[in-house]
């Protein structure tokens, strides 16, 4: 391991694993080998999901304003570096150079800021720019169709949107996460707002405010209930409805949570949680598995079975 795991990302039964260094790593054989840390793009993996048979990542570079997305193929045996360090990226960025692995690659104008799949079909809201909704196939993808950022449920009343192309207003959102299931699309922005679109054509059909008043930090989808932490402090479980069920405060940032058959359980700042309560961890914990006798992934790189 050549850095500190940071983020993870489920790919059917595999695992993604972005590190500090902004290598990634993947595991193999049903996350029973990992292989060697790489970097297929000198750029900061910012999403990543499985559509299908591909696995769709989006890379983003603040400092030369850069940001792609591509369809890899995980099981390709190795994913080997395109470039050879940042400056012959930025040299050549106005024509980016596909990788062996991938089905497709596309520059987008903006960040992407959150990513999620269904099956064969796939979404993304890019910053200040739109949401869109695509299908993959065997030429590539294919867009369903695009819309504008919603406008979102304030959170106070008379609060003025400081938009991207005026100076004037008082606040700004970003949106925080996207999901999808067979129905809808559900959009959460950071400011604790709610929009639920139709995946027909996009066309907004509610909305609604999270029943807290601080910042969504953190969501997770469950079957039929949510996860959602409120400031990185109060961990909320909702029902479908958004209704609140219980909260429970953390001793800090959650970094992922589950629903399981032991109820919703999480893993965060040197903490393990559930819903009778809190244990302390000597490491940071950034990833919980499906099993029945779940173990949680470290920063350090380590496994160790979730204690209840």
């Amino acid at each position: 391991m050549t850095g500190c795991y940071v983020q993870v990302w489920e790919i059917g039964d595999e695992i993604l694993v972005r590190l500090t260094d902004t290598k990634i790593q993947r595991t193999g054989n049903n996350m029973t080998l990992w292989r060697d840390p790489e970097e297929p793009y000198p750029m900061r993996i910012n999403h990543a999901v499985k559509c299908e048979d591909i696995t769709i990542i989006s890379w983003m570079d603040e400092e030369i304003r850069l940001s792609v997305m591509g369809g890899m193929d995980f099981f390709a045996e190795k994913w080997e570096a395109v470039y050879s360090n940042r400056t012959e990226l930025k040299n050549s960025s106005s024509l980016l150079i596909p990788h062996k692995s991938q089905s497709w690659l596309h520059s987008l104008d903006a960040e992407v800021l959150a990513l999620a799949s269904q099956g064969n079909k796939f979404a993304f809201i890019s910053m200040n720019r739109g949401v869109y909704y695509l299908e993959c196939n065997s030429n590539g993808i294919e867009e369903i169709w695009r819309t504008e950022i919603p406008d979102w449920p304030k959170p106070w009343p008379g609060v003025i949107w400081r938009l991207r192309d005026k100076e004037n207003g008082n606040l700004d959102t970003y949106p925080q996460s996207i999901h999808l299931n067979d129905e809808n699309l559900i959009l959460f922005d950071e400011r604790s707002s709610w929009v639920i679109l139709s995946l027909e054509d996009g066309r907004r059909i509610s909305g609604g405010r999270l029943p807290f008043s601080g910042k969504n930090t953190g969501t997770w989808r469950g079957e039929n209930s949510w996860a959602i932490i409120e400031d990185n402090r109060n961990l909320h479980l909702l029902d479908a409805d958004f209704n609140i069920i219980s909260t429970h405060k953390t001793p800090g940032p959650v970094n992922h949570a589950r629903e399981s058959v032991h109820g919703w359980i999480w893993t965060g700042w040197r903490h393990n949680g559930t819903e009778n309560g809190i244990k302390a961890i000597k490491e940071i914990g950034v990833w919980i598995d499906t099993s029945d006798k779940p173990r949680v992934l470290s920063n350090d790189g380590r496994w160790s079975e979730f204690t209840f």
